[in-house]
């Protein structure tokens, strides 16, 4: 089953959630009216494990080992993995966030918003958790509201607090590319990191206030009315051009060369041009089902027609259930995720 939890990017089976399975049909569920902390959701999905940071040296042909400045960040062995496992590599000032210290905090959020979901990705380098933040109104439609916390334990970025609004009709998860959708938990990895445990006091106000700007700014793409430049201009801001391999600029760059070598360097040009060009094809694929998607959003919510909220929906619907991409977790993390917020800025821009 490792081809399934490569599709869903899973931890192995590292999954619970609330009432009814994940679309990749993995991990555990509890029952809708089991109210449990962040402490004992995590227990429950296994991802308590540690991470640790060691110095990391080089060693040289003689034996001689030198010191660098870098440490790795390295996963103890779990019950389903007897391997230390290196997830990346850092600075001296960068210290994990356990996770039994990190669900330590959480707990008191979660008791105004219940879990929802807990998982782990990858080999254990992220650890998330969705909060329920219950229902509210987005242009005149059901939203369910959810907090998406994760922290990464590859040096890559900190915890973070994300409003995540789902649209109850079509379930599409709506990943904004507001800077404020974020709430700072004023937590990084150092090592002041433990002596933090009231940081959670100020969260609720700033929460709050994420929560208006984010459907304030989601209303707002409903009242300007576009033009097909301007849609074209949002759907290949989601979806850009391929980049052109480096070997074929550099080639393009020649003007007087030896016939041979050019010979050669034209063989190599065609191959990449190829590839280049199949890249282009399947985002032009793409970029068609998000035409596809306008058409119909526009025809099933006339009130929105052509308007900057329509065509972000139609974006969103298109990342979250294209095919190969449809059990995969890069709806909240990643590419797919990139492209709603690039559809998402790129669509405000065209707001009065």
């Amino acid at each position: 089953r490792r081809d399934e939890y490569m599709g869903a990017n899973l931890f192995n089976e590292r999954f619970l959630s609330r009432r009814e399975p994940a679309w990749h049909r993995l991990g555990k569920v509890f029952p809708e009216n089991e109210k449990l902390t962040v402490s004992e959701a995590m227990s429950k999905a296994d991802v308590l494990f540690k991470v640790d940071k060691y110095p990391q040296f080089v060693r040289m042909p003689d034996g001689t080992e030198l010191e660098t400045n870098s440490y790795a960040i390295v996963r103890e062995p779990t019950s389903d993995d007897n391997n230390y496992k290196l997830l990346s590599t850092v600075g001296k000032e960068w210290t994990p966030i356990q996770a039994t210290d990190l669900a330590r905090m959480l707990d008191p959020i979660s008791e105004k918003f219940p879990i929802e979901t807990v998982g782990a990705l990858g080999f254990g380098e992220r650890i998330f958790l969705t909060l329920d933040g219950k229902e509210t109104k987005i242009a005149g439609e059901d939203h369910h509201l959810y907090w998406l916390v994760s922290d990464s334990r590859d040096g890559t970025s900190g915890l973070t607090i994300a409003f995540t609004p789902v649209r109850v009709v079509c379930q599409n998860t709506l990943i904004t590319g507001l800077r404020n959708s974020k709430v700072s938990v004023n937590i990084k990895h150092n090592k002041s990191i433990n002596a933090d445990v009231e940081f959670y006091l100020d969260i609720f106000r700033k929460m709050a206030t994420t929560k208006e700007q984010v459907v304030n700014a989601l209303n707002s793409l409903t009242k300007t009315t576009l033009v097909e430049e301007q849609i074209s201009l949002i759907v290949n801001s989601a979806y850009p051009d391929a980049s052109k391999p480096s070997r074929v600029r550099l080639s393009d760059s020649f003007n007087k060369i030896p016939v041979d070598l050019w010979e050669t360097i034209k063989g190599e040009q065609e191959k990449h041009l190829e590839e280049y060009a199949n890249r282009q094809k399947r985002i032009q694929t793409i970029r068609d089902h998000a035409y596809e998607r306008i058409d119909v959003f526009n025809q099933e919510f006339p009130r929105f027609a052509q308007s900057s909220y329509a065509i972000y929906q139609a974006i969103v619907e298109t990342e979250d259930y294209r095919r190969g991409h449809d059990k995969s977790g890069t709806a909240l993390f990643g590419s797919r995720a990139d492209a709603k917020a690039r559809a998402f800025n790129k669509a405000l821009s065209f707001v009065n």
